[in-house]
């Protein structure tokens, strides 16, 4: 049977009976028979039934014989896990889209549990933002983040401006809102307007705000460059200042120049560690990320009060000089490495073309090849490879770091981050093991944001569970032909109904918000 006892002491609750538990329960709803299963806390698998009544995990043994059925899942020679949960989305924008609620991208992949609100982009209305959110079913379940952004854009605007002591009072006020509505944490994003123009000072009286209700900070660090030693210090910092749990999402190192610091940050973050500090990241196994265009290549000077202002700069003699003076620094080596990426069907011709190949067919300087589609599209995004193989597997091997997409926009990460994670990383190049694989999308996610009952596989737990031949997982996304959903899972039941059956999707949407407790 399953090591119940190391399960519950990992959870940090009291040891419950287990066997016998069928003396009580006669029947289930769902039996899982002859799976290899991992209980999502990093214990190597058994062969044990599960079975699941309702919306929970009724049963777990081996004694199922006992156990009578409505269905009966017979997965032999497949792993059943906990469902996965991904720390890191921007799939709010998906839920809030009546034609892609599914979530399919994801769900594909095992993915049960989506966090959203991240990098400073979630709501104070938590509330509300659910209740919108959850007309209309949601295919997976959801947690969110109270974000800096939205509450900085709130009170002060998008300018380069530093909050009076009664704004500050205000931003506090939302962080408040924003966590008694049931957000599980407080996220920024430093790198982007408004919240760039802040001061480390405060952020972290913010962040007290948010301690004061048990939350995690949660951030895109101020720079994933040159200065991301200096990044990593301040979240420390921030930290330390606010008593609070630190979590740096999508990890990395960007710009060729940057390659190796993954050494010098992981030192950094473990002898800090040892000191007793609660800091942990998530990570997606691509070396190309994305971000809108404004973000990666207009100064932060310029892009100061949103969109607009920056189009007005575009206008504006003294201003446009200075921008185009900023931009002509490019190489076209660097212009090589960044692909255009847009929904917009109007732009679907710039789609998977590098800032070079457009600069020569429109047969302009890169400065005015930007400024160009930046007025066509002031949000328009670009994916740009500018990391090394080498720190992915320096950070993918550290015990605190998570499997997390930042999914939402074209980009290989929506479609294939967990998939890629074990059909290239464990299957085929034995980075990890599967259980390693399985517990950083399960377990330690859970344990790291205190999502209390999902995770780990345990009665009393929600059914929330994959059935999968590791073997069987593909990856279909590419850079060049991007929205490919992923291969591979037989099975995937959320909240105890079944979403995946046979590999199919059944148009079932039985996500839950997942709100903190």
């Amino acid at each position: 049977m399953l090591n119940k006892k190391l399960l519950l002491i990992g959870l940090g609750l009291a040891l419950l009976p287990f066997v016998g538990a069928t003396q009580t329960l006669k029947e289930v709803d769902i039996l899982i028979k002859n799976a290899l299963v991992y209980d999502g806390m990093n214990n190597p698998p058994e062969r044990v039934a599960v079975g699941v009544s309702g919306e929970k995990i009724a049963y777990i043994g081996e004694r199922h014989e006992q156990l009578t059925a409505k269905y009966t899942i017979d997965a032999k020679g497949a792993v059943l896990s906990p469902g996965f949960i991904d720390p890191h989305t921007h799939a709010d924008r998906w839920l809030k889209d009546p034609g892609r609620k599914d979530v399919l991208p994801w769900v594909k992949q095992g993915v049960t549990t989506l966090f959203a609100g991240n990098d400073g982009f979630g709501p104070y209305d938590v509330q509300s933002t659910f209740e919108k959110i959850e007309k209309g079913g949601m295919g997976a379940n959801l947690a969110l983040f109270v974000g800096f952004g939205t509450i900085r854009t709130k009170v002060l605007g998008k300018g380069d401006v530093q909050p009076t002591e009664k704004q500050m009072e205000e931003m506090k006020k939302l962080v408040k809102k924003g966590m008694n509505e049931g957000a599980i944490g407080f996220s920024t994003g430093l790198l982007y307007v408004p919240q760039r123009y802040s001061k480390t000072e405060e952020v972290i009286e913010l962040s007290k705000t948010a301690a004061e209700y048990g939350a995690i900070y949660d951030s895109h660090i101020r720079s994933e460059t040159g200065r991301m030693l200096e990044s990593v210090e301040e979240v420390l910092r921030i930290g330390k200042e606010a008593n609070i749990p630190l979590h740096i999402s999508h990890i990395k190192t960007a710009g060729a120049r940057n390659w190796g610091k993954s050494e010098k940050a992981i030192k950094i973050i473990n002898k800090a560690r040892a000191k007793g500090v609660n800091i942990t990241a998530n990570q997606y196994p691509f070396i190309a990320s994305l971000t809108s265009m404004k973000t990666n290549l207009i100064p932060g000077w310029a892009q100061a009060g949103g969109n607009n202002k920056m189009l007005e700069r575009f206008e504006d003699e003294v201003d446009l000089k200075r921008i185009k003076k900023h931009l002509q620094k490019r190489s076209d080596e660097a212009n090589k490495k960044v692909m255009l990426s847009s929904r917009d069907a109007a732009f679907d011709y710039l789609n998977g073309k590098t800032l070079y190949e457009v600069c020569q067919e429109w047969k302009l300087p890169i400065e005015e090849t930007v400024i160009k589609i930046l007025k066509m599209s002031p949000a328009i995004s670009a994916i740009s490879f500018s990391m090394a193989e080498e720190d992915i597997l320096n950070f993918m091997k550290e015990p605190w770091v998570m499997t997390g997409s930042d999914g939402g926009g074209i980009h290989p990460r929506t479609f294939a981050t967990f998939s890629k994670i074990i059909d290239h990383y464990t299957v085929r190049e034995k980075v990890l093991e599967l259980q390693q694989t399985i517990y950083r999308a399960t377990g330690l996610t859970a344990k790291t944001f205190n999502i209390k009952n999902r995770g780990s596989l345990k009665e009393g737990n929600y059914a929330d569970l994959i059935i999968f031949n590791p073997e069987n997982i593909k990856t279909n996304s590419t850079f060049k032909d991007i929205e490919h959903f992923s291969d591979g899972m037989s099975y995937v039941l959320i909240n105890g109904k079944i979403v995946i059956d046979d590999g199919e999707h059944t148009s079932v949407r039985a996500g839950k918000p997942v709100l903190k407790q």
